[in-house]
C-alpha cells in the first residue's frame, strides 16, 4: 500500500526524487503475495497471474495500449509483439491519469509498465501447482539466487495444460532467465530471456452475426470447432537493462528483442450467422509461417538538482525501434452450410498458401523532459518529442506497395496541486503518435497495419486522503484519435475520427488493519465522427465500447492482518456492449462475483500457500465483443485451486 499510506503533501517529491518510475516491490508470487492487499489504485496492477483494477495492458480508456506501442520494461521504451512471458515478467502497473505524474514521456492511450522478475534482490525458490478452470493443470517455479556477492541469477519457467471454456484444450510452456549485476552501490544491471510456445491450441468460433439480434445461447464447453485446426506460436523476448546513478546523474537505458512466429494459425469464422444458429457458408481461415519481430530500445541521461523546497530534474531521451512483419498467404476454406449446435466436423483439407506479404518499419525519437516539484506543494512536467517514422507494406499477390513516411512533433504538460496534506488536484495535455491494432482476420486487407496515427489526451482529476490509508482518486478524460475498423466490404480502413470522454473513480487503501479494499468505477462515452456515420453507414459508436465499468475488490485477513486465513470477493459489471457497425445490436450487461480464499502455513522448513477461488459464482452467461464485432460467450462458473511453497 505504498501510495494509500503516503500523505498527498509527500507525492510530488517523492515522484521527482524516484525519477519517476516507482516500479513497485512486489516480487514473483510468493506466499505472501496478493494483489488486492498490494494495490494502492484501481486504475490497474497485476502480481504474477493477478489482476486488479479497470484498466489492464489491454485496455486503458476503452484503447489498448499494447496495440499503440506504449509498452516499457522497467520504466523504458519496449515494442511488444505480444504479452511478454508471465515468468519474464513478475507484474505490472498501468500509468494513467494521477499514476502518471511525473512518469517521464507520457502516451494518450496510457502506459503499461512490465517488470523484470529477475529485477528482484530477494533470495527466492517458489514452486507453484494449480488446478485450474475445468480441470487445467499448471506447473510454475520461480527461483533467484546470488552467485557472488555483486551477481544475482533468476531462473523460472511454467509447464500448462489448459481447457478452455470454450471447449478444445492448448499446451503451452514457458522458460525465462535472467542475471541482474550490482557494479557499485544504487546500480543495476540486467540480462534476461523469455519463451512461450503455445500449441496444439485448438480454434474457438469467431461468431458475427447477420443482423440486430445475439446469436443463440451455446452449450458450454463443447468444442465445435475443428480438430485439425491447432495453432501453433513461438514469442520469445530478450535483452538488457542499465541503471547506473553518477552522483547528481543518472544514466539509463535498455535494449529489448521481441518476436512471435506463427507456424500455424486458423480463425474458424461464423459471418452472417441466422437466429437458429447457422450460416450459409463457414469459412476456416488458415494461415502458417508468419513472422513479426521488433528491436526497440531507450537511453536516458538525467540530471535532478536543488533540494525539497525545489527540484528540478532534466531527462534527455533517444527512443528507437525497427519492425518487421511476414503476413498474408492465407487460404480461406469455404465449408458450406454449418451449425454452431453441434460439432460439424469436416475433412482436414490440403492447404496451398499464397506468397507472404511483408512489413517494415521504424522510428526514431529524441525526447527532453523537465519537471520542476516542491515538497508538499507542486509538480510540473513538461515534455517535448521528435520523431522521424517510416512504414512500407508490400502486398506480393496484388503486386502493391505502399510507403509512408512522417516526422511528427509530440508532446506533453502535466501538473498536480496540493491544497493541503490530504487533498490535491492534477491535470495535463497530451499530444501522441501511436500505432494501430493488426486488420482481424474477417478482414479483405487480415494482417495489415496501418501507418502509426497522432492522438491526443486532455484529463483532469483529483486525489483526497480519506484517512491516513485510504485514498479516493477521481478524473475527467477524453482521447481522441483516428477510428480504424472494418467497412461494409470488410476493408480494414480509417472509417473517421473516434473520441472517448470519460470520468473515472478510485478507492483503494486500508480501511482498517487486515482489511483492504479497491474499488473502482469508469464512464466512458465513446464516439465516431466523420462522412460514414453521417450518411448513416455506420453508427456513432465503436463495435465493442461499452459505457461502463465497475469493480469492487474485498480482501480480508483475520485477526487484523495476522491470521494465516483470508477471504477475498471481486465483483465486475459491465454495462451493454455495441454489438455491430449500424449500433443496431447491444450484448447485455453482465455481472461477475468471484470469492476466493488463501491460508498459509508450513510444511517443514517451507511456507505454504493454499488458495482456492470459485470464479463466476452465479455462473453468469454473457458475451464479449470484440473490436472487429466478432462475439464469443464468457466463462461459466469454475474452480480454482493453487498450492504455492517457498523452500
Amino acid at each position: 500500500m505504498l501510495n494509500a499510506r503516503l500523505s498527498v503533501r509527500n507525492v510530488s517529491w517523492l515522484a521527482l526524487a524516484l525519477g519517476g518510475i516507482l516500479p513497485g516491490q512486489a516480487v514473483a508470487q510468493r506466499v505472501d503475495d496478493n494483489v488486492i492487499a498490494n494495490a494502492d489504485d484501481a486504475f490497474g496492477q497485476s502480481v504474477g497471474s493477478e489482476r486488479v483494477g479497470l484498466y489492464s495492458g489491454e485496455d486503458i480508456r476503452g484503447f489498448s495500449p499494447v496495440d499503440a506501442g506504449n509498452a516499457r520494461i522497467e520504466g523504458l521504451y519496449f515494442a511488444p509483439v505480444d504479452r511478454p512471458p508471465n515468468r519474464l515478467i513478475r507484474g505490472n502497473r498501468v500509468r494513467v491519469g494521477i499514476a502518471a505524474l511525473g512518469y517521464p514521456f507520457p502516451a494518450p492511450t496510457g502506459i503499461v509498465d512490465y517488470e523484470l522478475s529477475v529485477s528482484s534482490d530477494s533470495d527466492q525458490f517458489t514452486v507453484g501447482l494449480e488446478r485450474g478452470q475445468f480441470g487445467s493443470k499448471v506447473a510454475t517455479l520461480d527461483s533467484q539466487f546470488a552467485i557472488a556477492p555483486d551477481l544475482r541469477a533468476y531462473v523460472g519457467g511454467t509447464i500448462r495444460r489448459q481447457n478452455r471454456h470454450e471447449g478444445g484444450n492448448f499446451k503451452g510452456n514457458v522458460a525465462s532467465a535472467g542475471l541482474g549485476w550490482t557494479p557499485y552501490a544504487g546500480a543495476r544491471v540486467f540480462l534476461f530471456y523469455g519463451m512461450n510456445h503455445i500449441f496444439d491450441d485448438e480454434t474457438p468460433p469467431s461468431i458475427f452475426p447477420g443482423g440486430d439480434y445475439l446469436p443463440p445461447q451455446i452449450k458450454r464447453r463443447v468444442m465445435i470447432g475443428q480438430s485439425w485446426s491447432d495453432r501453433d506460436n513461438m514469442q520469445q523476448v530478450y535483452g538488457a537493462v542499465a541503471k547506473l546513478p553518477l552522483g547528481s546523474w543518472r544514466i539509463e537505458a535498455g535494449l529489448f528483442r521481441a518476436e512471435r512466429r506463427g507456424d500455424a494459425s486458423f480463425t474458424d469464422v461464423f459471418a452472417g450467422l441466422r437466429p437458429d444458429g447457422t450460416v450459409a457458408n463457414r469459412v476456416i481461415v488458415a494461415d502458417a509461417n508468419n513472422l513479426d519481430r521488433t528491436l526497440s530500445g531507450e537511453a536516458r541521461v538525467v540530471r535532478t538538482f536543488g533540494d525539497a523546497s525545489l527540484a528540478h530534474r532534466v531527462t534527455a531521451s533517444f527512443r528507437g525501434r525497427t519492425g518487421d512483419r511476414r503476413f498474408g498467404g492465407v487460404q480461406r476454406i469455404s465449408l458450406g452450410p454449418s451449425s454452431l449446435n453441434f460439432a460439424d466436423e469436416r475433412p482436414r483439407p490440403t492447404f496451398a498458401f499464397g506468397p507472404d506479404d511483408t512489413d517494415d518499419s521504424g522510428q526514431a525519437t529524441v525526447g527532453l523532459a523537465y519537471t520542476l516539484s516542491r515538497q508538499g506543494r507542486f509538480l510540473v512536467d513538461v515534455a517535448l518529442s521528435k520523431s522521424r517514422y517510416y512504414k512500407t507494406i508490400r502486398f506480393v499477390s496484388a503486386g502493391l506497395t505502399t510507403a509512408v513516411r512522417d516526422q511528427p512533433v509530440t508532446g506533453s504538460i502535466n501538473a498536480s496541486f496540493n491544497f493541503s496534506p490530504d487533498f490535491s488536484v492534477y491535470g495535463g495535455y497530451v499530444r501522441g503518435f501511436e500505432e494501430v491494432s493488426v486488420a482481424p482476420a474477417i478482414a479483405t486487407n487480415r494482417g495489415a497495419v496501418p501507418p502509426a496515427i497522432r492522438t491526443r489526451q486532455i484529463d483532469m482529476g483529483l486525489r483526497y486522503a480519506l484517512s491516513q490509508n485510504l485514498t479516493l482518486v477521481g478524473g475527467l478524460f477524453e482521447i481522441t484519435k483516428p477510428y480504424y475498423n472494418l467497412d461494409n466490404a470488410l476493408l480494414y480502413r480509417d472509417l473517421g475520427a473516434s473520441s472517448n470522454r470519460g470520468v473515472e473513480v478510485s478507492v483503494a487503501g486500508t480501511v482498517r488493519p487486515g482489511l483492504t479494499v479497491v474499488l473502482g468505477n469508469v464512464f466512458i462515452d465513446a464516439l465516431i465522427s466523420g462522412e460514414l456515420v453521417d450518411s448513416g453507414v455506420i453508427g456513432p459508436r465503436p463495435v465493442g465500447t461499452v459505457r461502463r465499468r465497475t469493480i469492487a475488490n474485498i480482501d480480508w485477513r483475520l485477526d487484523h492482518g495476522q491470521s494465516p486465513l483470508s477471504f477475498d470477493m471481486s465483483f465486475e459489471g459491465l454495462s451493454s456492449r455495441i454489438g455491430n457497425p449500424s449500433n443496431g445490436l447491444l450484448a447485455p450487461p453482465r455481472e461477475t462475483i468471484d470469492l476466493g480464499m488463501r491460508y498459509r502455513f508450513a510444511v517443514g522448513p517451507a511456507r505454504a500457500l493454499l488458495r482456492l477461488q470459485v470464479a463466476n459464482l452465479l455462473d453468469d452467461y454473457g458475451w464479449q465483443v470484440a473490436a472487429n464485432g466478432a462475439f464469443q460467450y464468457s466463462a461459466g462458473r469454475r474452480l480454482l485451486a493453487e498450492m504455492r511453497f517457498d523452500i
